[in-house]
Order: C-alpha cells, then sequence, then structure tokens
C-alpha cells in the first residue's frame, strides 16, 4: 500500500513539474522545475525496482546537465519579457474544451478495458535493473561496440586535432593569446 502511495506522489509530482517546466515565463524557475522533474523520475525508477538508472538519472541529468543549464542562464541573465497581446487567447475556451474532451474519453477506456493484467497484480519480474544485471548485459552483447564506438572517437579527436594544427600552421585560423 505504502509503495502504492508513494508512486502517486511520485507520477503527481512528475507531471506538474513537467506542466511547469512548459508553461513557466521565466528560464530560471523552469529549469529548477526540470529538476524536479527529474528527480520525481527518479523515484518512479526505484520503485520499479532500478536503482542504478535511477542513481544515474540523479547523477548526470540531475546533477550535471541541468546544473550546467543553470550556470549558463545565470551567465547570461534572464532577457526582459516583451508583453505583447495573446494572439491566441481569444481560442483559450476551445483547448480547453479539447483537454477535458481528451480527459473524458481516457477515464472511458481505463474505465472500460479489458486488457490482460490491467487489473490483476503485476508479475515479478526478476532481476532487471541492479547494476549487476546491467553490467552484464554490457558485457554480455555490447563489449565490441563499445570498444570500437571507443577507439572511433578517439580516431576522430586526433583528426580534429591535425586538422586544427594545420589550420593554424598554415593561417587558416588566428588563435590569440588571452
Amino acid at each position: 500500500m505504502g509503495e502504492q502511495i508513494v508512486f502517486g506522489f511520485a507520477a503527481a509530482a512528475a507531471l506538474v513539474c513537467a506542466v511547469m517546466v512548459i508553461t513557466l515565463k521565466g528560464p530560471f524557475r523552469a529549469t529548477v522545475a526540470l529538476i524536479g522533474t527529474l528527480l520525481s523520475l527518479a523515484v518512479l525508477f526505484v520503485l520499479l525496482l532500478a536503482p542504478f538508472v535511477a542513481a544515474i538519472q540523479v547523477i548526470v541529468y540531475a546533477g550535471a546537465i541541468v546544473v550546467l543549464f543553470l550556470f549558463v542562464i545565470a551567465y547570461l541573465g534572464e532577457p526582459p519579457v516583451a508583453e505583447i497581446g495573446d494572439r491566441l487567447g481569444r481560442y483559450a475556451v476551445f483547448a480547453w474544451l479539447a483537454v477535458l474532451a481528451l480527459a473524458a474519453q481516457g477515464v472511458v477506456v481505463l474505465a472500460t478495458t479489458d486488457l490482460p493484467g490491467f487489473r490483476d497484480d503485476p508479475k515479478e519480474v526478476g532481476d532487471i535493473g541492479s547494476p549487476e544485471a546491467i553490467g552484464r548485459s554490457f558485457i554480455d552483447s555490447y563489449i565490441v561496440p563499445g570498444a570500437l564506438e571507443g577507439l572511433w572517437g578517439l580516431a576522430l579527436l586526433y583528426l580534429g586535432i591535425v586538422a586544427l594544427e594545420g589550420a593554424v600552421r598554415y593561417g587558416l585560423l588566428f588563435i590569440t593569446q588571452w
């Protein structure tokens, strides 16, 4: 029962924060709402018995990429918001009617569905989200393509450095000291 309550709160928080990401006018506030969305998704991953994916979600996305967004927004500053009239404001009633109609259709579909497993208890899935299971799947299936991708990336990096040095040497690119 407690797991379902946590799921309900995390799902609701993810939806509310996701709506805030696309509706807030300030980029800084929208990015903070994106952090809330990503943290809520991490809680959902923990409930799905995938703690490694949840940790990566928090560390990589909420901890690194979104913080980079915040630094860029803080560095550039928020642009002034020009107040213009809402050209589509007169159609807002029709948009809300469409939202209500789609919500009603969704409720009807969910109430009358006969899909197998929809009303039953979920089946036990085993170990699919632990770090050991993820590591085994990478080692078993993706070790050679991953190594080849790494070598290809090193080769491209080397070619880029050689091309940059040639451009500087032949005067096609000027690099000045600070």
